[in-house]
C-alpha cells in the first residue's frame, strides 16, 4: 500500500510574458498557485509533486522546476515561509521582490501587529531605515520597511 503524496509548494520559473496564460491555465484547472506581482517570472504551485510533473511533461504549462541539489528533486518551499511571504506582498504597498538583496543576515523576528501580524523574517537596515526581509529559501526575497515597535525578536 502506498502512502499518499503530501500537497507542497514547488517552485518553478517560467519564459518572460508567460505569466497570465499560466495562471488562467492552472485556475481552470483548480490548481493552487502565486506568481509574485514584480516577479512574474517565477511560478509557485500548490499540488502533489505527481501532478506538478505531469503539468510539465504534458505540456499544460511551460516552466522548469528548480530542483534542491540535496535531494536532487524537486525544491519543496515550506507552508510557512509561503504564506509570510504572500502576505507582504499582497498587503504591503512598498513591498519590494528580489533575488537578493545583497544584505547580511540580520536578527529573525516576527511581526507583532498590523497586516503582517505573524509573519517571521529578518531585520535589517538599509539606507538609514528598518526593513523586514521575508525569504523563500534561496530563491527570492521580499523587502518591506517596518517599525521596529511592530515587530519582536524570535528566542532562538
Amino acid at each position: 500500500m502506498s502512502t499518499p503524496e503530501k500537497t507542497v509548494w514547488f517552485a518553478a520559473s517560467m519564459r518572460n510574458g508567460q505569466w497570465k496564460k499560466t495562471s488562467l491555465r492552472l485556475g481552470e484547472m483548480g490548481i493552487g498557485h502565486y506568481i509574485p506581482p514584480s516577479y512574474n517570472t517565477l511560478l509557485f504551485l500548490k499540488t502533489v509533486k505527481s501532478r506538478a510533473l505531469s503539468l510539465v511533461n504534458a505540456g499544460k504549462i511551460n516552466a522548469r522546476f528548480f530542483i534542491d541539489h540535496g535531494t536532487r528533486t524537486l525544491l519543496e518551499v515550506p507552508d510557512k515561509q509561503m504564506e509570510d511571504f504572500i502576505r507582504v506582498m499582497e498587503n504591503a504597498p512598498d513591498a519590494e521582490c528580489s533575488q537578493n538583496f545583497d544584505l547580511a543576515k540580520g536578527d529573525r523576528v516576527v511581526v507583532n501587529n498590523g497586516p503582517l501580524n505573524g509573519v517571521e523574517g529578518e531585520i535589517v537596515e538599509v539606507d538609514g531605515s528598518t526593513s523586514l526581509i521575508v525569504r523563500v529559501r534561496s530563491l527570492l526575497c521580499a523587502k518591506v520597511t517596518i517599525s521596529r515597535g511592530n515587530v519582536r525578536p524570535i528566542a532562538q
